[in-house]
């Protein structure tokens, strides 16, 4: 049935409105019907689909993982300073006993709240030392960093409040990549180690930017084998979400970066380049370890999606094919890095 709703025959016209008119408005009833319900069917399928990958994703989480016992904790830490921080005998060497044993975490809801009560005093270029006794522990913070200054503006202030507490020396360093080109970070953490090298730092700790830590139990130093720090996360329901996981926040003995030859350099834009820094350890006869998810939860700031790195899983393929000594810290590219210093942190300004 063709769809109008007038006849034209010779010079007389035929209109026959009731049936035709019925007839077109049954055709855009029906028309309007299909498109809402393939709306309603569009938009049940996007929410089985998001329920599904949820799902998936949950499956694959860890809950039950190996971890050193709390009470075993203290004996597997790495202490030692840094030979430019400066010691008083007059003062004893801090206890971290207390740190260890806190068991009030902060409520994830509440961390990335406005810091009202923050203050800088004793820091001095992201710097900082305990007045009352000599730190057992130097640690040089890492944060690779790009167009996130809402993150930032939270981070710093956060940080400091947070690592004061815990009587440990260390310094924070933002690396910031100061061109339009795609975002590495691997390139970023291999300038910022070299740079804390240069303040002989014998711990670091990489540390994304969106990350907050919720325990005051958890000790920001290293530990004798590197150790994964970020394992509970609230975007992720405060589960391990695969076993191999080593992103987010994780700590290691300066000598063991070295030694695994730093990330990747050819990681551009987000993925893969935390799963193949993981798959340098084993030949370095380097194991990951982790503490229990209680003393380890973060809260992650909200942010949209980075953009895909498309090649990641054939160059992790061809990382490992070729041997990491030949894509690291030890062949970092020719990048300008400057070094300014700012009272909450020590920035290196990086262009690719």
């Amino acid at each position: 049935m063709p769809l109008v709703c007038c006849n034209f025959s010779e010079n007389r016209i035929n209109i026959n409105l009731y049936p035709r008119l019925k007839l077109c408005i049954e055709y855009i009833i029906t028309i309007i019907c299909w498109g809402l319900q393939t709306r309603v069917y569009t938009i049940i399928f996007l929410i089985l689909g998001r329920v599904a990958w949820k799902q998936k994703q949950y499956r694959y989480s860890v809950y039950v993982y190996p971890h050193i016992p709390a009470e075993l904790l203290e004996a597997h830490l790495y202490i030692q300073r840094s030979p430019k921080l400066v010691l008083h005998q007059s003062k004893p060497d801090c206890i971290y006993d207390e740190i260890l044993n806190n068991t009030d975490p902060r409520l994830n809801w509440e961390a990335s709240k406005k810091i009202d009560d923050f203050s800088a005093n004793g820091l001095v270029n992201g710097s900082y030392a305990p007045e009352h006794c000599n730190a057992l522990f130097s640690v040089a913070i890492i944060v690779p960093f790009k167009n996130r200054h809402r993150h930032l503006d939270i981070f710093l202030p956060y940080m400091h409040n947070f690592l004061r507490k815990q009587d440990i020396h260390y310094r924070l360093y933002v690396i910031e990549q100061q061109d339009e080109k795609i975002f590495n970070k691997g390139i970023l953490f291999n300038v910022g180690v070299k740079t804390a090298m240069l303040h002989k730092f014998p711990c670091i700790i990489l540390h994304d930017v969106d990350l907050l830590p919720l325990n005051t139990t958890n000790l920001y130093v290293c530990t004798n084998e590197p150790r994964h720090m970020s394992i509970g996360i609230d975007k992720y329901r405060f589960m391990l979400q695969y076993e191999d996981l080593i992103g987010g926040v994780v700590a290691l003995k300066t000598e063991q970066y070295v030694a695994m030859n730093g990330y990747s350099n050819r990681f551009h834009g987000w993925g893969g380049e935390d799963d193949d820094f993981y798959h340098r350890l084993a030949p370095q006869k380097l194991t990951l370890v982790r503490s229990h998810v209680e003393m380890t939860r973060y809260t992650m700031l909200g942010h949209p999606q980075e953009r895909l790195n498309s090649n990641r899983y054939k160059i992790m393929r061809d990382n490992n094919k070729r041997g990491f000594i030949r894509d690291g810290l030890s062949t970092l590219p020719n990048v300008s890095a400057r070094i300014s210093n700012h009272p909450l942190f020590t920035l290196v300004g990086v262009q690719l």
